[in-house]
């Protein structure tokens, strides 16, 4: 098997972007315009507390402490997790979300605020741009066609007008990252071969993934791995082949799953280009696949970069 040998150094790498068209084919779901009344006389805090579907979320401001701020002149912009976004993190209950203790909910809740009243219309044409939280650590917005995705997580109802700010109800509780791509890949038992790949691929590898990056990174799953090497070691191939077959699965920048559009081709750090498909589901195909890879879980947030999980390894040209 003829290989391309990876060997950019990583501070040009590091240098590199790419402009991705936002895409989106779903629509915005609102649970119920009822629910939380535009209005320009009650706090923050209070248009939590009076909405049905945020309960679980007022009961984590209350425990975490967070009433008195969230009344406070701000203005401030929270983005707000219905309790289905909760029961989808694991939490079943108001009284779930109580049993976590104060100081953990209250970094939870305040890496969903930030300062200032940011409608919905002044999101548009981000992509995946960093914002600062109340909590200290950045996420990541994105905005198009009036829709406003941030992390992991979309707006499925916005622009919520409190005296004291705005609020956008979002579907997903989110988790500010504490692992690197090569820390969240050694994490996830489904990945062990990927891990293994880096390993034996050596400290390129190894520098790469930890570095600043941001990286996007297409991650194989094990199933992947044993499909491509069909009983053979992986010691089949020399580092270097491995390296570059693990380079063609990273591009540069943060690139969520709402940031791919149809058709579009990413360079990626091996200088080869992968191809994105939507049409019948999410794919993306290497140059030298038969067939494209199902994009199997989308928007792993790492603190350098994101990961989506792949079916298949992608295979540049020789």
């Amino acid at each position: 098997m003829k290989t391309k040998l990876f060997s950019f150094p990583l501070a040009m790498l590091a240098g590199l972007a790419i402009l991705l068209s936002a895409c989106s084919k779903m629509d915005v779901i609102v649970p119920n315009p009822n629910a939380l009344k535009n209005t320009e006389k009650k706090t923050i805090a209070e248009l939590i507390k009076q909405s049905p579907q945020h309960s679980f979320l007022y009961a984590g401001v209350k425990k975490a402490g967070l009433i008195d701020a969230l009344n406070s002149a701000g203005p401030f912009t929270v983005f707000a997790p219905t309790n289905d976004a909760f029961k989808a993190a694991g939490f079943n209950s108001a009284k779930d979300v109580e049993a976590v203790d104060a100081a953990t909910l209250s970094s939870i809740i305040l890496y969903h605020a930030i300062s200032g009243a940011v409608s919905a219309s002044a999101a548009q044409g981000l992509n995946a741009a960093p914002v600062a939280t109340l909590g200290g650590s950045d996420f990541y917005v994105t905005g198009s066609g009036g829709n406003v995705w941030v992390n992991n997580a979309k707006v499925n109802f916005a622009d919520i007008i409190a005296s004291n700010g705005i609020i956008h109800s979002i579907d997903a509780v989110l988790m500010k990252p504490t692992k690197n791509l090569v820390e969240l890949a050694q994490s996830n038992d489904n990945l062990s071969t990927l891990v293994a790949a880096v390993l034996y691929a050596g400290q390129p590898a190894i520098d790469l993934l930890t570095s600043a990056g941001p990286w996007t990174v297409f991650a194989p799953t094990n199933m992947a791995f044993d499909n491509l090497l069909n009983g053979a070691p992986l010691t089949n191939f020399t580092p270097a082949q491995v390296l570059n077959i693990l380079a063609y699965h990273v591009v540069p920048g943060r690139v969520f799953s709402y940031n791919l559009s149809d058709g579009l081709m990413p360079a990626t750090v091996q200088g080869q280009k992968v191809t994105i498909g939507l049409t019948g589901g999410a794919t993306v195909k290497g140059n030298a696949n038969s067939t494209a890879s199902n994009i199997v879980a989308v928007n792993i947030l790492a603190t350098n970069g994101v990961v989506h999980v792949v079916d298949q390894v992608l295979v540049p040209n020789p």
